[in-house]
């Protein structure tokens, strides 16, 4: 099983790796369309973003549970939904509070916005880090729990 969450992980870095190279499709395209329109481009990250990558995240964590990774990997698996949550919930609605809208920005509204960037990062540095560690795990070269670590 523990194959199986390294799997998962190899899976949920590339979705993000994909992430951010679809996030260019909005960024270049030209006319640049409001996110939504018909034909807009963006909206592949935008569903990347907001359904493949927090389905994947929790996939990943049911897997680290049933393999018995440790709570420390169980809580690190699920980071990237709760950051995918900070970006919904709380990154744009700060950014929307600050006056930014689809067909107006503000410079308080960009600076928040800025920290969707980040975050991005941080989910990327999240996931690279899962990775690592689930490789660790599966070939053995780390003890799943603290109390196997005492032994």
């Amino acid at each position: 099983m523990r194959k199986v969450y390294y799997g998962c992980t190899v899976v949920q870095l590339i979705t993000v790796l994909v992430l951010f190279y679809l996030v260019t499709f909005g960024a270049f395209e030209r006319p640049a369309p409001l996110p939504g329109s018909a034909g807009a481009l963006i909206d592949y990250h935008i569903i990347v973003g907001e359904l493949v990558i927090p389905l994947l995240s929790l996939l990943t964590t049911i897997v680290a549970a049933i393999a018995r990774a440790g709570a420390r990997l169980v809580t690190l698996s699920i980071t990237p939904f709760a950051l995918v949550a900070i970006q919904l919930f709380v990154v744009f609605s700060l950014a929307e509070m600050a006056g930014h809208t689809d067909e107006r920005s503000t410079t308080g509204g960009l600076i928040v916005l800025g920290f969707h960037s980040l975050v991005g990062v941080a989910v990327l540095g999240v996931t690279a880090v899962l990775l690592h560690r689930a490789r660790a795990l599966a070939k053995g070269a780390v003890a799943a729990t603290p109390a196997a670590a005492r032994a």
